[in-house]
C-alpha cells in the first residue's frame, strides 16, 4: 500500500453519524475552554475562569500591541508585526464572544446535525452521508495542520534567521512599558508569546470546526435532496410520488431553515474575519515585498488558504444548491397529470429559487466570487500602502 493509500484511508470516514468528528474538534473546544456546546459551559468558579481568562488575556495583547507599536513605530519589522498582531487578537476576542453569546443556536445547529438518522433510510443516503462525513474529517485535518504549523513557524522564526542575540520577538507585542531587549525580560516575553500563539492555534482548530460540520451536513442533505428530486414521475404508483413529492417538501424546507439558522449564527463573525483577514493578507504582503527574509510568509500562506477553504466551503452549498434548482428542472414533473400533484411541483419550482448560502454579515455570501473580492481589495489596500510610501 502506498503513502497515498493510507492517506486516504486515514481522511476515510467509516460512519455516516458526525460524531467522531465532533469529538475531535471538541476536545480541542475543551482543552482551550471554549466548550461552547457543553452543559457546563461556563458553569462553576473553574469553568468560568478557563472561559473568561483568554479574552482578558486578548485584551491585554491588543492594548500590548498598540504600546508596542507606538514605542518602536520606526522599526518596519516591529511595526508590521505589531499590526499583525493587533488583527490577530481582535479576530480571536470576536470570535469568542460571538460564539459564546449565540451558543444556544449553535448547540441547537450541532444537536439537529448529530441526531439525524436519515442515513439509515437508504443506502443512497448513508452513501452521501459517508462522502460528506469524509469531507468533514478532511477538513479537520487540514485545519489542525495549519494553525499549528502557523505557529510553529512564527515562533521558530528569530531562532532560524539567527536574530537571538537582537533580541527579535516572534509577534510584535511585549510586556508594556518594558524593554524586551535584555534578559529576563526577553524570555518573560518570549514564553509568554508562546503560550498565547499555542492556545490560539488550538482555539481556532476547535472554533472552525462546527462551521465545516454544518456544511458539509447542508451539503449532504441537498445531494439527497437533489436524488429525490430525480425520481419525480419515474413511477406511475400516485400514492408513491405524492409521499415522495411530501419527503422533498419537508427536507428543503429543513435544509433553508438550518442554513438560515447558520448564517444567522456566523453572518457577524465571519465578517469580522473576512475583514481581518483582508487587512493580514495586505500587511503580510506588503512586509514581504519590503523585506524578502521575514516571518509574514507563514500568516499570508495561513491567511490565504483560510479564505479559501471558508469560501470552498460556502461555494460547495451554493453549487449543490443551484444543482437541486437544475435538477427541479431537469425530471419528469409533466408526466404528473394529477393538479394536486402539479401545484406541489410549482411550489417547489418556486421554492429551489432561493439561495442557500452562508452570509457574510448580510454583504454577500461565501463563494469563489468573495474570494476573488476578497483577494483584489486585499492587493488594493497594499498597492495604496505603497503609494503612501512613495
Amino acid at each position: 500500500m502506498g503513502p497515498i493509500s493510507k492517506i486516504s484511508n486515514i481522511l476515510q470516514a467509516t460512519t455516516p453519524s458526525y460524531q467522531e468528528t465532533f469529538d475531535v474538534f471538541r476536545m480541542f473546544m475543551e482543552i482551550c475552554g471554549l466548550n461552547f456546546f457543553d452543559d457546563n459551559f461556563a458553569v462553576g468558579f473553574i469553568n468560568f475562569t478557563r472561559f473568561v481568562v483568554p479574552p482578558v488575556s486578548g485584551l491585554f495583547s491588543v492594548v500590548a500591541c498598540i504600546i508596542h507599536l507606538i514605542r518602536y513605530m520606526g522599526d518596519v519589522d516591529s511595526t508590521i508585526l505589531s499590526l499583525a498582531a493587533f488583527f490577530s487578537a481582535c479576530e480571536v476576542i470576536v470570535k469568542i464572544c460571538g460564539m459564546a453569546y449565540k451558543r444556544s443556536k449553535g448547540l441547537k445547529l450541532m444537536s439537529t446535525v448529530l441526531d439525524d438518522r436519515s442515513y439509515e433510510d437508504g443506502p443512497t443516503e448513508k452513501a452521501a452521508f459517508l462522502k460528506y462525513h469524509t469531507l468533514a474529517r478532511t477538513l479537520m485535518y487540514i485545519t489542525i495542520v495549519s494553525y499549528p504549523f502557523t505557529a510553529l513557524m512564527l515562533l521558530s522564526y528569530p531562532a532560524v534567521a539567527r536574530k537571538l542575540n537582537e533580541y527579535m520577538l516572534p509577534v510584535g507585542y511585549s510586556i508594556p512599558f518594558i524593554s524586551h531587549k535584555q534578559q529576563p525580560w526577553y524570555a518573560i516575553n518570549y514564553c509568554i508569546i508562546f503560550v498565547q500563539m499555542t492556545w490560539c492555534a488550538l482555539a481556532f482548530v476547535g472554533i472552525d470546526g462546527p462551521f465545516y460540520i454544518y456544511v458539509c451536513y447542508s451539503t449532504c442533505k441537498l445531494e439527497i435532496l437533489k436524488s429525490y428530486i430525480g425520481k419525480i414521475g419515474e413511477s406511475e404508483n400516485i400514492k408513491e410520488q405524492r409521499n415522495l413529492l411530501r419527503k422533498i417538501i419537508r427536507i428543503h424546507t429543513d435544509v433553508l431553515k438550518f442554513s438560515r439558522d447558520c448564517s444567522d449564527f456566523y453572518q457577524e463573525i465571519y465578517l469580522t474575519q473576512v475583514l481581518f483577514s483582508i487587512a493580514h493578507i495586505c500587511v503580510s504582503l506588503f512586509h514581504i515585498q519590503l523585506v524578502l527574509i521575514n516571518s509574514s510568509y507563514g500568516m499570508l500562506l495561513t491567511n490565504v488558504a483560510k479564505m479559501w477553504i471558508f469560501c470552498y466551503c460556502g461555494e460547495l452549498v451554493v453549487t449543490k444548491s443551484n444543482e437541486v434548482s437544475e435538477a427541479m428542472y431537469n425530471n419528469q414533473w409533466y408526466a404528473l397529470w394529477h393538479k394536486q400533484d402539479l401545484k406541489a411541483v410549482q411550489f417547489m419550482l418556486a421554492n429551489a429559487q432561493r439561495t442557500v448560502g452562508f452570509s457574510i454579515g448580510g454583504f454577500g455570501i461565501l463563494s469563489y466570487t468573495t474570494f476573488t473580492e476578497i483577494m483584489k481589495t486585499a492587493y488594493s489596500c497594499n498597492a495604496f500602502l505603497h503609494n503612501m510610501m512613495n
